[in-house]
């Protein structure tokens, strides 16, 4: 990602420490080897994360409690501390995606109205794409976590330049990657770089859900050109 990035254009300075900012002028120090250096900008933007805003909603009257950050507590069915209150959406921190509180509302409706089946305990995994150009979506573990749970991991890899779709759309930047448990050939993880992988990434989703093998990708019959198809390859492993 980083690579692609530079490529058009963008500048990365790592490990880098804002010490002041004063109109345009930015002063910074390399956190590692302590050097100063300045950056001029016509434009700052500054990530400072997110949490629930329950400020001011006197949740204690209620009985509901919140956590340090703010963040309502829940039950793997979103009752709060008050039986008869649930919690939906990013106000119980967590993961803030708006189909993560289209899932909330499932299993609230459920609790409410079916026979409570639905829980947060069976949502994993939950994949997540980036937006940027090409985009990068991911599911699961990378190579790295993998194996710090000491999982025996094989790995797929597939350049999107490989992709005879890519090739037709004339966007072969960026990479498909995949880690499958030698010892179960079950999916872990997967990380797709690159044109409509926020798409095909859904398909890898489905069948870690249905607890497939990752040879039922591997061997799966796809539209053709698509970018999904690339699955096929990219699970030769």
């Amino acid at each position: 990602v980083k690579d692609v990035l530079e490529k058009k254009g963008i500048t990365f300075r790592m490990n880098a420490k804002v010490q002041s900012i004063a109109g345009k002028e930015i002063a910074v120090r390399d956190a590692v080897s302590g050097e100063p250096f300045h950056l001029e900008a016509d434009a700052i933007l500054l990530a400072t994360g997110r949490r629930p805003f329950t400020e001011g909603l006197n949740l204690e009257a209620a009985g509901v409690e919140t956590d340090e950050r703010g963040a309502v507590k829940v039950n793997e069915r979103l009752q709060t501390t008050n039986p008869h209150v649930w919690a939906i959406g990013d106000v119980k921190g967590g993961l803030q995606f708006t189909y993560i509180s289209l899932d909330d509302y499932r299993i609230i409706r459920e609790d409410l109205f079916g026979d409570s089946a639905r829980s947060t305990a069976d949502r994993d995994p939950v994949g997540y794409s980036v937006f940027i150009d090409p985009p990068l979506s991911r599911i699961g573990l990378n190579e790295e976590e993998a194996l710090r749970k000491g999982l025996n991991v094989k790995i797929g890899k597939l350049p999107v330049a490989g992709i005879p779709r890519a090739r037709t759309l004339g966007e072969t930047e960026g990479l498909f990657k995949v880690v499958i448990d030698a010892d179960t050939n079950k999916i872990v993880g997967c990380m797709l770089f690159g044109p409509e992988s926020s798409e095909v990434l859904n398909s890898v989703a489905v069948a870690m859900k249905a607890g497939m093998d990752y040879t039922f990708l591997r061997d799966f019959i796809f539209t053709h050109p698509s970018m999904s198809e690339a699955l096929n390859d990219l699970m030769n492993v």
